[in-house]
């Protein structure tokens, strides 16, 4: 189970314990004791922390939940670890206020604690404040060498129906390559859905989701970066054209209130052609088999996250672990293995938010490329052509996929206002990252970019509608 910092403890459980007696004989008994304030029932009575320090057992007569408009109070009470019935445990009840808070539902969450119906029962009573919970998940756009404008948009339903359910789509365009008018639009469609807490009788709560996805997109094949060979007219470079049609099916369980296991099965049905392919250098070509081809593979997932604050967190940590495994046996044909754990956590430091992150991967065997990594994806921004993919769509001339990556960087946020209207939190964060990754183990770097480090200066908008970065790396890294 997590541990809870002073700060969380500071939460006050506003509950007054009823004083000892004295022992006979001494000046406090035949002093009568000063009257303790009365309370009707039901309503609260302030504590100080030694109060706090004073509870013993009193049991919980019921939960309340206040302020709630569009969520549903027996979905939200099953993200409690409290239940009627229980006795008060202050960690149980931080720890709930922490599970609330990482829904994404809610934008405040306040515990308080009432006086019940007698002696020794308590109201335990969450206010909250909703959040929108229909939210801008991907806003992206961009323009390269070989694409001059790209763009897409992504939303998120995170709590459909009241009852906690996922919906999600997002989308990206950009039209035909540069110089190929009549070549096919370069485009990702992607959609799903997703129940994080699924009831399931005496079982632990189970986890279930389903996606598919539809793209279409080129890799050039000139054997470097820049792909020089062709730079004064792009559209005669060799490049494989491909189209992937597919999706994926999750099933798992919640081993503890911050925790996921779970297991993914993903089919692709893939399409590649090579255009000019003998143009380019041997050895240079994406890895994808010519002509239809199949991916299938399982995936297991391991997920921790008892991080307070998803937005720019001060302490708790994120943990993801993957392992897959692609085979033909799976009815795929490609055999496979790929490997990925990534890290996160915040502190604080000097009265401001720090937050650090690594990423370590690794693949094995014939994956196709888009299961591979690029390296572009885990940096701010990179000093040539690569640029960071949207939605798995790789617009820029380097088409370098690696085997083996490692990712460590920090970001140090500035809070510049907090309880906006609109921009409800702003940050400015001050980022850098090393990138490394190779084709092969032991290999050299992989020179994705002239330096394995980025930096990043931003703007970190929290709103109603979505987390925004107004990024200066990015820009920079449509221009370098």
């Amino acid at each position: 189970m997590p541990s809870i910092s002073p700060a969380l403890l500071a939460l006050a459980l506003l509950v007054e314990a009823p004083p000892a007696a004295p022992a006979p004989g001494s000046p406090a008994a035949a002093t009568p004791p000063r009257a303790a304030p009365e309370a009707a029932p039901g309503e609260g009575v302030e504590a100080t922390p030694e109060d706090l320090l004073a509870v013993r057992r009193y049991t919980v007569e019921r939960v309340e939940f206040r302020g709630l408009r569009h969520a549903r109070a027996d979905e939200v009470a099953r993200h409690v670890l409290v239940a009627p019935g229980d006795l008060l445990d202050q960690e149980r009840v931080l720890l709930s206020r922490l599970r609330l808070l990482q829904l994404g539902w809610f934008s405040r969450v306040e515990t308080r604690v009432q006086r019940g119906s007698e002696r020794g029962l308590v109201v335990l009573v969450f206010e909250v404040v909703e959040r929108n919970t229909l939210v801008v998940s991907d806003l992206v756009f961009g323009s390269t060498e070989a694409q001059p404008f790209y763009g897409g948009l992504g939303l998120s339903q995170q709590n459909f129906l009241g009852r906690g359910l996922g919906l999600s789509g997002a989308f990206v365009y950009g039209g035909a390559p540069h110089g190929r008018p009549d070549d096919p639009a370069r485009f990702a469609v992607r959609g799903g859905f997703f129940a994080p807490d699924l009831v399931a009788g005496r079982l632990p709560p189970l986890v279930f989701g389903v996606s598919g996805v539809f793209l279409r997109g080129e890799e050039l094949a000139c054997g470097d970066a820049e792909c020089e060979a062709f730079s004064s007219d792009l559209a005669r470079a060799p490049r494989v054209r491909y189209q992937r049609t597919g999706g994926e099916v999750t099933l798992g369980f919640r081993p503890g209130p911050f925790e996921r296991l779970s297991g993914t099965f993903h089919f692709e049905r893939v399409h590649a052609t090579g255009v000019d392919l003998t143009l380019g250098v041997e050895g240079a070509t994406p890895a994808v088999l010519p002509g239809w081809s199949n991916d299938a593979s399982l995936t297991g997932t391991y997920e921790i996250d008892t991080r307070e604050d998803f937005f720019f967190p001060t302490e708790g940590f994120r943990g993801v672990a993957q392992v897959t495994l692609g085979s033909r046996l799976l009815g795929g044909g490609y055999e496979y293995s790929r490997y990925l754990l990534q890290l996160e956590t915040g502190y604080v430091l000097l009265g401001k938010r720090l937050r650090l992150q690594s990423a370590v991967g690794a693949v094995q065997g014939g994956a196709p490329f888009f299961d591979r990594f690029y390296a572009a994806d885990f940096s701010y921004f990179a000093v040539g052509p690569a640029l960071g993919r949207a939605l798995e769509l790789n617009f820029s001339t380097d088409s370098r996929y690696d085997a083996f990556l490692a990712m460590g960087g920090a970001e140090y946020g500035v809070p510049l206002w907090s309880r906006g209207a609109f921009f409800q939190r702003g940050y400015l964060a001050f980022g850098v990252r090393g990138v490394w990754s190779s084709a092969t183990l032991g290999g050299g770097r992989t020179k994705y970019s002239r330096t394995p480090v980025s930096a990043d200066l931003a703007l970190r908008l929290d709103t109603p509608v979505g987390t925004f970065n107004a990024s200066l790396a990015y820009a920079l890294d449509n221009v370098l």
